[in-house]
C-alpha cells in the first residue's frame, strides 16, 4: 500500500502483480483492490481476474495476463529424493506412502472461531492417521489459538510439525505429498501444477478462482476426513486431478512480465490514469 501511494503521488510508474484476485473474508481483498487503483501497470494471474481488473475502470493498455510468476520458482526449485528430504526435515517418509501436507491460516473476519476451526482440522488428522507434515501458520493476529489447537496434537507419532520449512523442502513436499490440507493459497495457485489435490477448509479461499483439484469443505472433522479420504483413494477423482489444467499459468509469467516492463514506454499516458467509466 505504501509503495503504491507514494508512486501515484510523485509520478513514479508501479507495476502490480496479482490485482482482480477475489478472497472472501480477508482483509487482503481489500488491499489487493486499493493498491490495484493506485497502481499504472497491472500483471494479472488469470483472465477472469484481468476482467475484474478492467470492471474496476482500469484502461484496457496497462492490463496484461501474465499468469502467476510464483509458479516459475515452483518449476526451478531442485528436487530432492525421499531420502534426502526425510534426511533435511527429520522426519522419514517413504516412497509411495500416503502423506498430508497441511498448511492453516486464521481468517482475519473469523478470529474468535479460530481455535475451534483448528481444532476440526486436528481432530480429522487424529481420526485418518495418515502421516502428515504441518507447517506453522502465518503471523496474523489470532494465528496464537491455532497454535494452541496444534499443540494438543503434536504427540501424534505420524504428525511432524514445524514452525518454518525452507522452499526447498517445502515445495518438494508437495511433489511427494498425496493431498494438501488447510487453507494456503498454495493449494490454489500452485498444487494444480504439480496435480496435487488439495481439501480447503473454511472460507478462506473461497470464491477464488481454482482448477479442478480443489475439494472445499465446512470446519467439521467428519467432512474433512471424507473429502481428504477421497483425495488420497479415490483414483478416478485423482485421474481428475491429474488432468486439471492451471488456470494461473505454466511456470513462464517471469519473462512476460520482464519483456513487458522492458519495452512499455514511460510517458506521460502511463503515469497519467484515467477511468474508463
Amino acid at each position: 500500500m505504501s509503495t503504491a501511494l507514494v508512486g501515484a503521488y510523485m509520478n513514479i510508474p508501479v507495476a502490480h502483480l496479482a490485482g482482480g484476485d477475489r478472497v472472501i473474508g480477508n482483509v487482503d481483498d481489500q488491499v489487493r483492490h486499493a493498491v490495484t487503483k493506485l497502481s499504472h501497470l497491472h500483471f494479472a494471474t488469470n483472465d477472469e481476474s484481468c476482467h475484474r481488473i478492467l470492471a474496476l475502470g482500469e484502461e484496457a493498455f496497462r492490463v496484461f495476463n501474465t499468469g502467476n510468476p510464483g509458479l516459475d520458482r515452483l518449476v526451478a526449485t531442485p528436487e530432492l529424493t525421499v531420502q534426502q528430504l526425510s534426511a533435511n526435515l527429520g522426519f522419514e517418509i517413504k516412497e509411495n506412502e500416503p502423506l498430508i501436507l497441511l498448511i492453516q491460516h486464521v481468517i482475519s473476519s473469523e478470529v474468535d472461531e479460530a481455535y475451534e476451526q483448528m481444532k476440526q482440522t486436528m481432530e480429522a488428522v487424529r481420526r485418518l492417521g495418515i502421516k502428515t507434515i504441518l507447517s506453522y501458520p502465518n503471523s496474523d493476529a489470532g494465528s496464537q489459538k491455532l497454535v494452541q489447537a496444534i499443540q494438543e496434537y503434536e504427540h501424534l507419532p505420524f504428525l511432524y510439525t514445524a514452525h518454518h520449512i525452507s522452499r526447498l523442502e517445502f515445495v518438494n513436499i508437495m511433489r511427494k505429498a498425496s493431498c494438501m490440507l488447510g487453507n494456503s493459497s498454495a493449494g490454489i495457485l500452485e498444487a494444480p501444477l504439480l496435480k496435487l489435490p488439495v481439501v480447503n477448509v473454511g472460507n478462506r479461499q473461497k470464491g477464488r478462482l481454482h482448477a479442478g483439484n480443489v475439494q472445499f469443505v465446512s470446519h467439521n472433522a467428519d467432512e474433512i476426513c471424507k473429502a481428504v479420504h477421497k483425495a488420497i483413494f479415490d483414483r478416478e477423482y485423482r485421474n481428475q486431478v491429474n488432468n486439471c489444467r492451471n488456470p494461473y499459468g505454466d511456470g513462464t509469467s517471469s519473462k512476460k512480465i520482464a519483456e513487458i516492463l522492458a519495452t512499455i514506454p514511460i510517458d506521460e499516458k502511463l503515469l497519467i490514469k484515467e477511468i474508463t467509466y
